[in-house]
C-alpha cells in the first residue's frame, strides 16, 4: 500500500445537473474520522470564502486498489462559480481545504472539445509523415485501428454536437474527418496492391503491412459513418467511402479469417496459459462488423440489414447468463463462443491478433437497431441484451470502486480488476464507456448509469486516483515534482485545466495512456486482485484515448438534451 493522501477534484470543473463529487484517498482508515463535514464555499473575485453554499456528511466508501476512500457529494449544488471544499472533524476543527473548483453550465464540453477534437488533430496532421493521417502516438507510426477510432469518435462529435459548435469549427471538425478516412482509404488501396483481398486494410504504413480483420472492421463504421454524414457537403468524398465501406464489408463477410494466435495474450484475457485462439472472431469484432452493417445500412446499404441482425445473434449467444454469473457478475460477454473466459474492456497490445481491442463490452449499435429496426423480430431481444449488460454487469461492475470507473474485467478464480492487465491504451475505454453508459439510460432507469457516464469522462477530467512520485517511475519522458506522500489530482487532457499531466508529444489536447500497474508497453504483471492499484502512471499519448472521450461527452450532453 502506498503511503500517500490526497485530496482529489476535478481539475477542469463540473457540470451543472451532473453528479459532483470530491474524494479523499489515504492509506490510514483514521485519515478522515467518522462523523467528519464537509463545507461548500464560494470563492469570491477577491479570493476570499463567501458563507457556506452547502454543507455534508463526509461519507466512508470503503477500502479497494489498496487504498481507503471517502466521498464528499456536492450534487445538490446548483450555482454556477468557483468554491472551496473543507473538510472538518466532528467537534468542528477544519482538516482539509480542496483546491479551488469550478461549476458551470456545460464546462467539460466547452474547455475540452475544441483542445481535443480540432487542435490536436490539426497538430498531428502537421506532424505526421508526409503530412498523410495524423501523428498517431509517440512513434512515427499511423495505426489502421487508431484512426479508424479516431474517426469515429469525430463522427459521433459531428453527427451530435454540430449544435453546440459554431460553423467555423463544424467546417475544422468535417476537414479532420475527411483526412482521416483519407489514410484509411489509402491503407486500402495498398492492401489490393500488394496483393490482399478486394477491401481489406493493411495495417500501418510502411511498417507494418498485414491483415488485421478487426482493423478492416473499424474501417468499415467510420468510413460508412462519415460518408452518410458528408452526404450534403462533400457528396463525391461521402459516395467514396461508403463503396469502400462496402467492398471492406464484403471482404469480411465472404473472406476474412480470423488472425490467429501471433499476440494474443493468454494473460491480458484471463485465458489459460495454454490457450490457443480458436477459428473464431472475437466478441468485440463481431459487435464491430454488426455496428458497419447498421451504419451502411443507414448510408442507403439496406442489403446489410441482415448481415446486422445475423450478427447480433452471434453476440447474443455469448451473453453470460445469471446461472452462470461471475462473483454475482452478468450479462457480459465470452470472447469465444467455445470459451468459458469473459471479454475484457481492453485487451490491445502490440500488432497482432488483440490490435485495436479498445472498444469495451461496446453493444450500443443493438439499441439503434432497435429503434430504426423497431418491426423487426428480434428488436425486443436487442434491447433485452442491453439491459441485461447494463443492469446485470456494467452497473454492479462499475459500483465496486469509488469513481464509478469501468473494470478492466473479471479474471477466473482472482477476481474484478481495474489495472492489472492494460498494456495501454485503456484511456479509449473509459471514453466509450461513457457512451455506452449514456446508451444504456434507454433501457435502463437505474440513475448510477449516470454516475458511470460521468464518473468515466471526469477521470480524464482530474477526479481520478491522482498522480504521485511512484506513478513516473511508469512514464518514460514526463517527470514533476510531486511531494513525498501526496496523490495530486491532474486533468489528463494536455494543456487543459488547473493542472495536467504530461505526454511525449507535447501537442495541447491530447491524452496519455494512464494509470497502469504495468510498465509502460509491457505484459509483466499477472493479473492478481492484490497488485490491481492505480500505482504507475504512462505517458505516451494515442489518439483513440480523446476519440472516446468525445463520444461519451457528446452522448452525455445528448442525452441531457433529450431529457430537457
Amino acid at each position: 500500500m502506498l503511503k500517500v493522501n490526497g485530496f482529489l477534484t476535478s481539475q477542469i470543473g463540473y457540470d451543472l445537473g451532473d453528479p459532483k463529487r470530491a474524494l479523499i484517498r489515504s492509506y490510514r482508515r483514521d485519515y478522515v474520522p467518522d462523523g467528519a463535514r464537509f463545507t461548500v464555499l464560494p470563492l469570491t473575485p477577491d479570493n476570499t470564502l463567501a458563507e457556506p453554499a452547502l454543507v455534508g456528511d463526509v461519507r466512508y466508501w470503503g477500502e479497494t486498489w489498496n487504498a481507503h476512500w471517502w466521498e464528499i457529494d456536492f450534487s445538490p449544488l446548483e450555482q454556477a462559480g468557483e468554491y472551496v471544499i473543507v473538510v472538518s472533524a466532528p467537534d468542528g476543527g477544519a482538516l482539509y481545504r480542496s483546491e479551488a473548483v469550478t461549476i458551470g453550465d456545460n464546462v467539460l464540453w466547452r474547455e475540452t472539445v475544441e483542445a481535443i477534437a480540432l487542435d490536436q488533430m490539426e497538430a498531428r496532421v502537421c506532424d505526421a509523415r508526409n503530412g498523410i493521417g495524423w501523428k498517431d502516438c509517440g512513434a512515427e507510426w499511423r495505426e489502421a485501428n487508431s484512426h479508424a477510432t479516431t474517426v469515429i469518435g469525430l463522427c459521433e462529435l459531428l453527427s451530435v454536437g454540430f449544435q453546440w459548435l459554431t460553423a467555423e469549427q463544424v467546417t475544422r471538425l468535417r476537414v479532420q474527418i475527411i483526412h482521416g478516412c483519407d489514410y484509411l482509404a489509402l491503407l486500402q488501396d495498398t492492401a489490393l496492391r500488394i496483393g490482399a483481398p478486394d477491401g481489406a486494410l493493411v495495417h500501418e504504413i510502411p511498417n507494418h503491412m498485414v491483415l488485421i480483420p478487426g482493423d478492416t472492421a473499424q474501417a468499415v463504421v467510420a468510413l460508412a459513418y462519415a460518408g452518410r454524414l458528408l452526404a450534403d457537403t462533400h457528396p463525391e468524398k461521402s459516395q467514396e467511402y461508403i463503396r469502400r465501406a462496402v467492398r471492406a464489408m464484403n471482404y469480411l463477410i465472404l473472406e476474412a479469417k480470423p488472425f490467429g494466435g501471433l499476440n494474443f495474450s493468454a494473460m491480458n484475457h484471463g485465458a489459460p496459459p495454454d490457450f490457443q485462439p480458436p477459428d473464431e472472431f472475437m466478441t468485440r469484432d463481431l459487435a464491430m462488423m454488426l455496428w458497419g452493417c447498421l451504419e451502411l445500412w443507414a448510408a442507403g446499404q439496406t442489403t446489410y440489414q441482415r448481415h446486422a441482425a445475423r450478427f447480433a445473434r452471434e453476440v447474443m449467444a455469448r451473453q453470460v447468463p445469471p446461472e452462470r454469473a461471475e462473483d454475482g457478475l452478468y450479462g457480459h460477454f465470452y470472447t469465444f463462443a467455445s470459451a468459458d473466459f469473459t471479454e475484457k474492456a481492453n485487451v490491445h497490445h502490440h500488432v497482432g491478433h488483440d490490435t485495436g481491442a479498445t472498444f469495451p463490452h461496446y453493444i450500443a449499435p443493438l439499441l439503434e437497431m432497435a429503434s430504426r429496426w423497431a418491426t423487426h423480430p428480434d428488436a425486443p431481444l436487442w434491447r433485452e441484451c442491453v439491459r441485461r449488460f447494463a443492469e446485470g454487469y456494467l452497473i454492479p461492475a462499475c459500483k465496486r470502486n469509488p469513481f464509478y470507473l469501468l473494470p478492466v474485467g473479471y479474471f477466473a478464480g482472482k477476481g474484478l480488476m481495474s489495472f492489472c492487465g492494460p498494456w495501454h491504451g485503456i484511456n479509449t475505454s473509459y471514453g466509450f464507456g461513457a457512451a455506452l453508459a449514456v446508451a444504456c439510460m434507454s433501457v435502463s432507469n437505474n440513475p448510477v448509469l449516470r454516475q458511470i457516464a460521468v464518473g468515466n469522462l471526469q477521470w480524464f477530467c482530474g477526479l481520478n486516483a491522482g498522480i504521485t512520485r511512484k506513478s513516473f517511475e511508469g512514464c518514460v519522458l514526463w517527470r514533476e515534482e510531486v511531494p513525498e506522500g501526496i496523490a495530486l489530482p491532474y486533468s489528463q487532457i494536455h494543456g487543459v485545466g488547473r493542472r495536467w499531466t504530461g505526454c511525449w508529444t507535447g501537442i495541447r489536447g491530447s491524452v496519455p495512456n494512464g494509470f497502469d500497474v504495468n510498465p509502460q508497453f509491457q505484459l509483466v504483471v499477472e493479473p492478481d486482485i492484490e497488485k490491481d492499484e492505480p500505482l504507475l502512471y504512462t505517458d505516451e499519448d494515442w489518439i483513440p484515448h480523446g476519440a472516446g472521450f468525445l463520444a461519451g461527452l457528446t452522448a452525455l450532453r445528448g442525452r441531457k438534451r433529450f431529457e430537457r
